[in-house]
Formats: C-alpha cells, sequence, structure tokens
C-alpha cells in the first residue's frame, strides 16, 4: 500500500477505535467508503459488513440494500417491503487488497465465492442441491445467502426478477485496470454467475484502484466539482450566510450529470435530506411525470413540474459554465429518478442528446458554507426533522449529568453523545454512544430486560422510561462498558461474531456474574429495581451491595463476557451448527432471558 493511503487508513481507524492489523482496517476504510450512503459511519454496520475472518470465498464486504436500507437479516426485509407499494434491491460484493497491482487468479477466486454464495441462495429450498455443494465455511456468508433467498422468495414484489449486482475489485493500485478484465478465466468466472440468471443481464467487475477510492471518499460531502451550464438562470439577491443563489432552468443532459456518475450509478449522498425515498415507477404521480416525459407535451414539462431545489456548499461560475460541490438534491427526488428512468430507457433512441438538450427542468439552487442555513433551506422544501422520543430524554437533567460523568472518564474510557450533533466529535468513534445505544445497555445491565432491549428497544424510548431515573450516574457507565468491551469481544474474535445478535443477554449475564446481587432482583419489576436504585443513591447502600466502578471491577467484567459468550454458544449450539450468525428472531424471547438468567444462577450463585 502506497503511504498516503496507508496514512488514510490509520487515521481512518483510529478516529473510529478500529484494532487490527493494516489488511483488517483497509477492509473496512473500504466499507466505509463504497457503502457510506447505507451506514453513515455506522461502527456496527461496519463491522457488520466486513465478512472477516477466514473462508470468506474472497469475499470481503458485502451488502444487500433494500429500499435504499442495508439489512443483516432476513425479518427486516420483510419489515421493509410489507407495506410498500413498490420495493428495490441490490446486493454488493467488494474484495479490498492492500496491494498496488491486479491479479488475476485472486479476482477469479472472488468471482468463484461470489457464484458458491449465489447457488446457496438460490437452492437453499432445495435440500438434495444445496447438500451437494460445497459448505459456506464462514457464517456471514450464510447469512449472506438467507438474505438473497429472502429477496428471491418475495421477487414479486420487485419490479425484476432479475437483482441490481455491483460488483468491486479493489485495490491501491494507480490505474483501473481495465485491460486484466477481458482474461479468459475472469471472463468465465463472470459468466458463470451471469448463468444463474439472478442478477442484472449487464452484470460486470469493476477494478478500482487508488484514484476510484479517493473519488468514492470525497463523495462521502457529496459530489465533486460536477460541471453544468446554466444560461436560463435569475439571480437570487444573496444575504448574510448564503454565498449564492438562482433561480431558472436547466437542461435535462445537464441535469442528468449532476444526477449520475459515469458509471450510470446515482451520485452518492444526493438524496440524504431529501424527506422522500423514491417511490417507484408505479406510484401515481411519477406515472404522470413519465406520461409527460413520454409524450408530444415534453416541452410543457417545466411548466407542470416544480422542478429541483439544490443546496449546495460551494458553487463557481464562470459566465454560463457552473462547477458545484457537496450538493444535495432537497427537494424533487421524484422528478429526479423518473428522469433517470427515461433517460436508461431511451438512451438509444434516435435524437437522444437533442432531446436531452430541449428538455428544460426548472432549479432552485442556493450555495452557503453555513451548515445551519443548508439545512433550513431543506426544511423549508418540506424536509422537517422531528423531534424524536430519545432527544426528548437527551434533554433531561439525568443525561445531562451522565454526559459530565461520561467524560470524566479521560481519553481511555467512553463518551455519552445525549445530543446529535452535526460537528464532528474528536473522540474516537467507537467510544462514543447514543442514548438509543444507553437505553439498551441499562435496560439489559441494570434492569435485566434484555429481550425488550433486542426486541422492542423503542419502548425504553417513551416518556417516562424507567431506564431514566434519579439512580446513580455510574450506573449508566457501568452498563455503557459493559457493553462496549462485548462489542470489542465479538468484534476480535471471528468465533465469537455470530453472537452478535444475543449482545444484550450477553450484558444481562456478565452483570449478574460481576455484580451477583443482581441475579436475584431480575425477574422482579422493573419498578421495584428502579425503587431500590433510588434509595440507593439517595442513602449511598447501593455501593455496599453493587459494585459500579468499573476501574474496580475492570477484569471482573472481561473474564465475565468471555464465560457468557461460552454459555451462548452452548445454549444456540443447534442454530450456530448450521452455519450461520444468530438473528433477532433466534434470540428475542423472554423465555431465552429467563432461561440464560437461570444458568447464570446455577452456575455462579454458590
Amino acid at each position: 500500500m502506497d503511504s498516503l493511503t496507508a496514512r488514510k487508513v490509520t487515521t481512518f481507524a483510529e478516529n473510529f477505535g478500529f484494532e487490527g492489523n493494516e489488511a483488517k482496517n483497509f477492509e473496512r476504510y473500504i466499507a466505509a467508503t463504497y457503502l457510506y450512503k447505507y451506514i453513515k459511519d455506522d461502527i456496527d454496520s461496519i463491522e457488520k459488513s466486513v465478512l472477516g475472518g477466514g473462508n470468506d470465498e474472497g469475499i470481503d464486504i458485502a451488502a444487500v440494500i433494500v429500499n435504499g436500507q442495508i439489512v443483516f437479516e432476513p425479518s427486516e426485509i420483510d419489515s421493509l417491503i410489507e407495506d410498500s407499494p413498490t420495493n428495490t434491491s441490490k446486493i454488493i460484493f467488494i474484495q479490498a487488497k492492500t496491494g498496488q497491482s491486479y491479479n488475476s487468479k485472486l479476482i477469479s477466486k472472488f468471482l468463484h465465492g461470489i457464484n458458491l454464495v449465489t447457488k446457496h441462495a438460490i437452492n437453499l429450498r432445495k435440500q438434495d442441491t444445496l447438500q451437494k455443494l460445497p459448505k459456506l465455511k464462514n457464517p456471514k456468508l450464510k447469512d449472506l445467502a438467507l438474505l438473497i433467498d429472502k429477496i428471491i422468495e418475495n421477487i414479486e414484489k420487485f419490479p425484476s426478477e432479475k437483482i441490481p449486482c455491483d460488483i468491486y475489485y479493489i485495490t491501491t493500485s494507480e490505474t483501473k485496470g481495465a485491460d486484466i478484465k477481458n482474461e479468459t478465466q475472469i471472463q468465465d468466472s463472470l459468466q458463470r454467475i451471469k448463468d444463474h440468471g439472478l442478477y442484472v443481464n449487464d452484470l460486470d467487475i469493476n477494478l478500482h484502484g487508488k484514484t476510484d477510492i479517493s473519488i468514492k471518499r470525497n463523495e462521502r460531502s457529496g459530489p465533486q466539482n460536477i460541471k453544468f451550464n446554466f444560461e436560463k438562470r435569475q439571480t437570487i439577491p444573496d444575504t448574510d450566510k448564503i454565498n449564492e443563489a438562482y433561480i431558472g432552468l436547466i437542461s435535462a443532459k445537464d441535469i442528468i450529470n449532476l444526477l449520475i456518475d459515469e458509471l450510470g450509478e446515482i451520485r452518492s449522498g444526493i438524496f440524504t435530506d431529501n424527506v422522500r425515498l423514491d417511490l417507484g415507477a408505479k406510484n401515481s404521480v411519477n406515472k404522470k411525470i413519465m406520461g409527460t416525459l413520454e409524450s408530444n407535451d415534453r416541452a410543457y414539462f417545466p411548466f407542470y413540474n416544480n422542478g429541483l431545489t439544490i443546496v449546495a456548499s460551494e458553487l463557481k461560475s464562470t459566465g454560463d459554465r457552473f462547477m458545484i460541490s457537496g450538493y444535495q438534491i432537497v427537494n424533487g427526488g421524484q422528478t429526479s429518478h423518473q428522469l433517470i428512468r427515461w433517460v436508461q430507457k431511451n438512451k438509444d433512441m434516435k435524437n437522444y442528446e437533442q432531446s436531452l438538450s430541449a428538455l428544460w427542468i426548472p432549479v432552485k439552487i442556493v450555495s452557503s458554507q453555513d451548515a445551519s442555513i443548508r439545512a433550513n433551506v431543506a426544511v423549508s422544501t418540506n424536509l422537517q426533522t422531528a423531534i424524536g422520543a430519545t432527544d426528548i430524554q437527551g434533554s433531561s437533567q439525568i443525561a445531562k449529568d451522565v454526559e459530565e460523568y461520561f467524560e470524566t472518564t479521560g481519553p481511555d474510557g467512553l463518551r455519552y453523545e445525549r445530543q446529535i450533533s452535526g460537528s464532528r466529535s474528536n473522540f474516537t468513534k467507537l467510544r462514543v454512544i447514543s442514548t438509543r445505544e444507553l437505553n439498551r445497555a441499562v435496560a439489559s445491565a441494570i434492569f435485566g430486560e434484555s429481550s425488550k432491549a433486542i426486541n422492542k428497544p423503542k419502548e425504553l424510548e417513551v416518556e417516562g422510561s424507567y431506564v431514566w431515573g434519579d439512580y446513580p450516574v455510574e450506573m449508566y457507565y457501568y452498563a455503557a462498558w459493559i457493553v462496549y468491551r462485548i462489542d470489542r469481544h465479538l468484534a476480535r474474535n471471528s468465533n465469537y461474531s455470530p453472537l452478535k445478535a444475543a449482545k444484550y443477554h450477553i450484558a444481562m449475564m456478565v452483570s449478574c456474574i460481576v455484580n451477583p446481587r443482581f441475579m436475584h432482583i431480575f425477574g422482579t419489576s422493573v419498578s421495584n429495581i428502579g425503587e431500590s436504585l433510588r434509595k440507593g443513591k439517595n442513602n449511598n447502600s447501593i455501593n455496599k451491595v453493587i459494585d459500579f466502578n468499573v476501574e474496580n471491577i475492570s477484569n471482573a467484567i472481561e473474564n465475565a463476557i468471555e464465560s457468557s459468550l461460552k454459555i451462548i454458544q452452548t445454549e444456540f449450539k443447534d442454530i450456530l451448527d448450521q452455519g450461520r450468525s444468530l438473528q433477532k428472531d433466534d434470540v428475542r424471547s423472554r423465555q431465552h432471558q429467563q432461561k440464560l438468567l437461570d444458568k447464570v444462577k446455577s452456575e455462579y450463585d454458590k
């Protein structure tokens, strides 16, 4: 790996708090970069999308996207498509190599791995055929096959029986490696995937190098330096904090360039702040938009359509030639997607370029370096960010006290982010916990409600939730620390990573082992537990029976985590022996919570 890329990967790992060697952190860096519009720097999602460990069949990173959201369990797909009239899906396979060259044998192995996962997905319901296939030895590959199978099972709910699929082989090379794509073994391997008929007809492998990685990384803040013509415009007088603003008409040819990159993909992040996802081609409004585009009335489009509102961090111009960076389309998402569909459908038609140039789209562009101004423009064009339940919880005095306590734990401690901030924290992301995450940690480690933390976390966010009360602030840190250390154990050991769905059961068990008093109060009324905590705080008696001081019990916590992980492996052995990871449906019941609590009591309540 070249020194500049190595430095970027090292900085990335330090900012997030990732451990591991250079190759492992490069995989995480690529996952965070190429999947950014789906995972938004969410550490848990980054870790889940990186397959890790051995036996990955050359697939380092994989993602299944349904209706614009990354999914990790089949039940999540059911929830997303249940009430949606139109659905979209995409599968992304990535191999990330730190080397500076392309290796045809490794590329072929990677494609063979995709072929094998695809075979398993297609044949999961045909046990006779499945038994003849080579086994998927990495549980995450089995999980991936189950997700693809769930899409296949519901394929009639998607617009096409063929699933869009992006394949990336990524190195730190200075070149794109286009020549190597034509080698026989690569084309043969690719053809074997195509022969299944599951993926789109134009399936191909993208060979990306150092420059491509940089382009993707820059797109995190929106596309950069995209050129377009804007001759039909009227200047809107600028005001404080707004650099430039225009309203006018832009040709469809230039609009498409703003929407789609050189690979024909929608530019990353341009719809992040748009309140409405693509409603699909069958939506009644979208049908009317398409009807106008395909009719003889196309010239009337700017009269029939409200057009696009674009906010940008930077806008430069020379005459009628503009260059825009860091932009988002905050209104006009449906128009944008219908334009893309129309172009894709008609790009081979006669006079295509002429038709694009003759079609005019109403546009308003606002440029400002001030993030709050850009947000206000978005709000005023129908994007409203509702105040959530966790925002209300985070505004309480106890939450402020907890935040202050977390800040006293030094550079090796944790931080509580009670308010979502647009500014970047200098603290390691891995050690920053949100209100939603803290709710689940406290419910599990303090109240023994691990089933609710897994299955019904929103019930913990209601006003007056038992999670937030006049309790010792150390208690919140204790719960957060246990979950943080569990996450580190799961991330470091590939044998434990399939247990992630049981994380909050593990937190409950660890708390019992470290503080045996919890064995006798878990399972009783949460109001009784809360009352004991309040009384204990007021007379300081709680510290005599329950030790919330993480420094005192750090070794005990580590040992308890190892013991709890082994109990989970034994308890769910039948599922794990199927070669897949635990899923929420496997572990969420209250019966599992009680059974695990009983096991801890039998082993540790001496």
